[in-house]
């Protein structure tokens, strides 16, 4: 299956979801710069990620082009702002008006249970729910890797800098918090098969 899914978040920010059926892809269409590019991926899944996200870009707009700056955050040829994440056989991007923005997509994967310290902060491990429950966790992590996306700040550590809060079926609130900078994240979640996506937007 090619294109899978969009979903509205508002009037300027939409998400688009590609499901990659291996081998179904291919390079055409692509300028020089991304072929170069696929051509440094080491695996085969790694291009076909890279492919999935370039045809669901194209899908939005023909004459978008992702390039990067140095940070290594993705950029179009457009007002709107994008942040892209892929997990397996699923790759997402979100399109905004916002500035401030980053998606994540995580496979559902009992692994988590052994990095949680890495990213919960104490107040995060005193909820009941880190001790087994895989889908909680990986709405904690989501969420933290969408905020850093969203940053773009070198040096933040998800266990001290982020925390999240106020968890549901579909929302949440992330804070990011270092120094003189503070940024307050809405979050919105959709389960997607065996995937948990998160989107995080701060209007601060």
């Amino acid at each position: 299956m090619p294109f899978l899914k969009e979903f509205i978040i508002n009037h300027n920010t939409k998400i688009k979801l590609w499901e990659i059926n291996p081998g179904e892809l291919d390079h055409y269409g692509l300028d020089e710069y991304d072929t170069e590019l696929v051509k440094l991926k080491k695996n085969e899944l790694a291009k076909e990620q890279f492919l999935a996200v370039r045809k669901t870009l194209q899908l939005e707009n023909q004459g978008y082009k992702i390039r990067y700056d140095e940070s290594g955050r993705p950029l179009i040829n457009s007002d709107l702002n994008i942040s892209i994440s892929h997990s397996n056989h699923m790759a997402a991007i979100v399109f905004s008006g916002c500035s401030r923005i980053g998606i994540d997509i995580e496979l559902k994967d009992s692994k988590i249970l052994n990095i949680h310290d890495k990213f919960l902060n104490e107040s995060e491990k005193l909820k009941k729910e880190f001790q087994s429950n895989v889908d909680y966790l990986i709405m904690i992590w989501t969420a933290k890797e969408s905020i850093y996306k969203a940053l773009g700040i070198k040096g933040v550590s998800f266990s001290d800098d982020i925390a999240i809060k106020n968890i549901s079926e579909n929302k949440g609130e992330g804070y990011y918090a270092r120094g003189r900078e503070k940024y307050k994240f809405d979050l919105f979640y959709f389960i997607i098969d065996d995937y948990i996506l998160c989107y995080a937007q701060s209007n601060n």
